[in-house]
């Protein structure tokens, strides 16, 4: 009598079970790269169980359309009637992968975070979750009759738009080298292609060019690092545009919904670099003109629970069982 949960996404395949108590144990990771199909790696979670689990609730970086998705940045796609098949029930569920983030909202709590801005507030108001992970995930969770109601969307993917003279040659260039991410006509481009591990390569080489620089950079993780400690003046450029756009972005979300229960920070980038998160987010966070002083009434955490993806398939079906 158990449950399979799992949280793919654009890197890494997260499998779980979940007991009848609602406990997650037996976790493994699989990679999304690679040639193993999700369906392939739940016939083999599944094997090392002994028995087929009663439910089964995914989480997936991708857009959920007919019963199934196809992952954004990992090249694959998977259906419900694929899963059904491999997992030996018909009880199959697939969220978007920040829709199941927004219900680990129903359960977190203040161990489970680094307060940035205001305390850990009741979980009866508006909560949001951001996460710039391998792509860029936004999902929001409301209260109505008491109940948690979870938001789905692809927040990850509104537009954002230069802010100073200098941003305008960068966004101009970033268009030249990735003509996908354009939005419309002018100068907007994807939230995405900036506020992910996938984008902000693509913003540094964009800046370098801009600037005459050499590109001493190919990975994200490389950049936030000399970013950081100054060693290259390009890193510096991209890191401060990567935090002031996340910065304000989540408090643009966070206005729009009135998210009084909180804003909760998390995803593979921003958990490898809490550094990150300082009074310039902050500052980026609240500035909102003639609703400032909104924003920073805001809760606003650092989410350090890497499980929340696993979490919130969980409370899905738990709270479908509460019913």
């Amino acid at each position: 009598m158990w449950n399979l949960v799992a949280d793919v996404g654009g890197t890494n395949m997260r499998l779980a079970g979940v007991s009848d108590a609602g406990e997650i144990y037996a976790q493994h990771r699989f990679s999304s790269a690679g040639g193993l199909h999700f369906p392939e790696a739940c016939r083999a979670f599944i094997a090392g169980q002994g028995t087929s689990p009663l439910s089964v609730a995914v989480a997936a970086a991708g857009v959920v359309q007919d019963r199934s998705v196809r992952l954004t940045n990992a090249g694959q796609g998977f259906s419900c009637d694929d899963l059904a098949q491999a997992c030996g029930t018909d009880d199959v569920h697939i969220l978007n992968d920040f829709e199941g983030a927004a219900w680990s909202l129903a359960t977190v709590s203040a161990d489970d975070v680094q307060t940035l801005q205001g305390g850990f507030a009741s979980c009866d108001q508006g909560r949001l979750i951001i996460g710039p992970g391998t792509g860029l995930g936004v999902g929001a969770m409301m209260y109505a009759d008491g109940r948690p109601h979870v938001i789905a969307g692809e927040g990850g993917h509104v537009r954002l738009a230069p802010e100073s003279r200098e941003d305008v040659d960068y966004f101009e260039q970033m268009i030249a080298i990735w003509p996908e991410i354009q939005i419309g006509h002018g100068l907007a481009i994807e939230a995405e292609a900036i506020l992910s591990g996938t984008g902000l390569p693509v913003l540094y080489r964009a800046i370098a060019q801009v600037r005459s620089e050499p590109v001493l950079c190919e990975k994200a993780e490389d950049v936030l690092a000399q970013g950081r400690d100054g060693s290259d003046p390009v890193a510096g450029i991209a890191t401060e545009m990567f935090r002031r756009f996340l910065g304000s972005l989540a408090g643009d979300f966070a206005l729009t919904l009135n998210a009084r229960g909180g804003v909760f920070v998390t995803g593979g980038v921003a958990l490898r670099n809490p550094w990150l998160f300082d009074d310039a987010f902050i500052g980026a966070f609240n500035a909102g003109g003639r609703h400032t002083g909104w924003r920073g009434q805001m809760p606003v955490h650092l989410y350090q629970n890497d499980d929340f993806g696993l979490l919130g398939a969980r409370n899905f079906l738990t709270s479908r069982v509460a019913v």
